[in-house]
This record gives C-alpha cells, structure tokens and sequence, in this order.
C-alpha cells in the first residue's frame, strides 16, 4: 500500500487535480453515452446503470467505467494532499484516503468485470456494493475534511453531503428490495442510480473547477 501511495502521489504533483476530476468524468459520460445510443430500448426507469454492459456498446460502458475510475483515484488522492495538516486530523485524512482507493478500485473492478454470466455478474455485484459504501464514506469524510479548511467554499461541503445521502438512500433501496412484499414499493431503485450517477458528476465537476480557478495547490 505504501508503494502504491508513493507512486500516487508523485504522478498527482504534476498536474493540477482538476483536470483528473474532469478525465474522470469524461470518460465515464462518453462510455455511458455511446452504450446508451447502442442499446435500442434501453429503459432508464426499469433498467440499472450497469445493464448498458449487455447492449451491443456494453465494451465502450466497461472501458469508459475503468478509465473514470483510475482517473478518479487520481483526482481524490490529489484532493486529499491540499488539506491543512493543522486543521485536519490527519488520521481522518489517511482514513479518508482509504475509503476512496477502496471505492475507485471497486468502481474500476464492476466495469472490468461486467456481463450477463453468473460469476462475472456476482463478481460485479460484489465490487458495486463495495463501491457504494466506501463511495459514502469517502463523500462524507471529504466534506467533513473541506469544512475545517478555509480554503474550500461551503458549496462544495453541501454538495458533497448531499451527495453521500443520495447514494446512502439508494443503498438503502437497495437492500430493501430483497425484503419479501417490497420489491413493488423500490421500482424507482433504477431511476434513483442513475440520480445518484449525475449528482456525483456535478460533485466532481464543481469541484474539479474549483480547483483549477482558485489554483489549490497541493499542502
């Protein structure tokens, strides 16, 4: 792990974490986009995110799921070097950072690992949910980390709880379907991940312009 930190962060120090961010989300919007247009029928009400994997685009949603990600780590490995030591804790900081290789390397995984066979789809299961409850508690210590320092505008602070309560209620949603006589009250679980999929874009986006217009440089 240490090995892996070192390499990170010398690969983060040379451009700004900005641009990650919006890699980040670029690939994982052009990978979606061109799935979605290759998948004649697909139903964002009634279909996950994921289902776009069995479509004739399914290769470009899981190239575009795994450059997003590594991009991601990047960029929130970058994030995590710009807090003030003085004001954070910086276990919490290291605890933060621990969640975030978890979630980016389980988001990473569900797109390497993506299809209709039975043990690719529960290898992709596993590494979703994963990705789904480190994603909370990354989103949520990032934001506890960017309310102590200065340096970060409150907006990004709501942005990034609102964001950890999204996803916290999906999840939710989720484990609730598998409860017997509820699965007719969660039908909305599909259209709800693809909220969830946006409102983490808008995250990375306003964050990525932030970093790049008010040039935060790393601690």
């Amino acid at each position: 792990m240490q090995k892996l930190n070192s390499m990170l962060d010398k690969f983060t120090k040379k451009i700004s974490g900005g641009v990650y961010g919006l890699l980040s989300i670029t690939f994982g919007i052009i990978g979606d986009l061109l799935a979605y247009l290759m998948y004649p029928g697909y139903d964002f009400l009634r279909m996950p995110v994921s289902s776009l994997c069995d479509g004739r685009g399914g290769l470009f949603f899981q190239i575009g799921t795994v450059f997003s990600g590594i991009w991601a780590l990047f960029f929130l490995i970058y994030i995590s070097q710009t807090f003030d030591g003085k004001k954070n804790s910086e276990n919490l900081t290291k605890v933060a950072v621990y969640f975030a290789l978890i979630s980016c390397i389980s988001f990473i995984g569900l797109g390497a690992f993506c299809g209709s066979n039975p043990t690719i789809a529960l290898i992709h299961g596993i590494c979703t949910i994963i990705s789904w409850l480190s994603g909370i508690c990354y989103l949520t210590l990032f934001s506890i980390l960017m309310l102590r320092d200065s340096k970060y505008s409150k907006f990004l602070v709501y942005v990034g709880f609102s964001a950890a309560i999204s996803l916290s209620t999906m999840v939710i949603m989720f484990f609730l379907y598998y409860f017997p006589g509820l699965q007719n009250l969660i039908i909305i679980l599909p259209l709800w991940e693809w909220i969830d999929t946006f409102v983490l874009i808008i995250w990375y986006f306003v964050v990525s312009l932030y970093l790049l217009i008010k040039k935060i440089k790393l601690y």
